[in-house]
């Protein structure tokens, strides 16, 4: 089975652009993926001091959104990644270490 990665972001335009960031066999994969894209925004965002709304309020602004789904279960998104929740409790991390 195949899993798709996609990014989905609006800032900057009126309309959604869609960026296919690839294709994987496990759902492992792909999570893998998609999660480390949102970690190299938050990380690239990041400035000393910053709060974990803030950044994370970036992201939801900024941040291409990454979508895991199959084409065969007609699916948007497969359950057991949400790129918000991990978001936020990645920004909360970041902001917490530093």
């Amino acid at each position: 089975m195949t899993y798709f990665v996609e990014g989905v972001s609006r800032h900057n335009e009126p309309e959604q652009q869609v960026r296919r960031v690839g294709e994987y066999e496990t759902v492992e994969e792909a999570f893998t993926v998609a999660k480390k894209a949102i970690e190299q925004f938050l990380r690239g965002k990041y400035q000393r001091g910053m709060a974990a709304g803030e950044l994370f309020s970036l992201y939801e602004k900024q941040g291409e959104h990454m979508f895991v789904f199959q084409d065969e279960a007609g699916t948007f998104n497969v359950p057991g990644f949400d790129h918000l929740k991990y978001a936020r409790s990645r920004a909360e991390e970041i902001c917490r270490k530093r």
